[in-house]
């Protein structure tokens, strides 16, 4: 009889008391916690969130075959030829612009694949954004 009148005693302390959090909203209030923190990790790691990501410039060229020249047709304001990498390959190895180009990338820029490059034959010339390793275009010209 004692027993069960300690075990009302005490149940009756513990229902008296309004000060703690039910376990069942506890839980809830944890896992809630928990979600949040992964939408906001998952933000950041996939950019969602965070510093702004370069992005490549916009560039179009115009290849022209008779004159073994690639120009350029149009470019974005900001784009630089520090920032564009210009590959040439033909059947058998590859190479990189002779006399690299620098400073602003403007309209009509010209690529002579004559006298700015060794390689001959068919050769496809590949312009990469280099900060963003984007390809901007991929040409061949054959006879060269």
């Amino acid at each position: 009889m004692e027993e069960i009148r300690y075990i009302m005693i005490t149940h009756r302390r513990f229902n008296q008391s309004k000060h703690a959090v039910s376990a069942v909203i506890g839980v809830i209030i944890m896992v809630a916690i928990t979600i949040a923190m992964a939408a906001v990790a998952y933000a950041y790691f996939t950019g969602m969130i965070g510093g702004g990501d370069e992005v490549a410039p916009v560039i179009s060229f115009t290849p022209n075959v008779s004159e073994k020249t690639i120009t350029v047709a149009s470019a974005d304001v900001d784009a630089n030829w520090n920032d564009i990498n210009i590959t040439f390959t033909n059947a058998t190895t590859f190479a990189y612009l002779n006399v690299p180009k620098t400073g602003v990338l403007n309209a009509g820029d010209t690529i002579n694949l004559i006298n700015d490059q060794i390689l001959r034959g068919t050769v496809t010339v590949t312009f990469t954004h280099v900060p963003t390793n984007s390809l901007l275009g991929t040409y061949t010209i054959e006879d060269v």
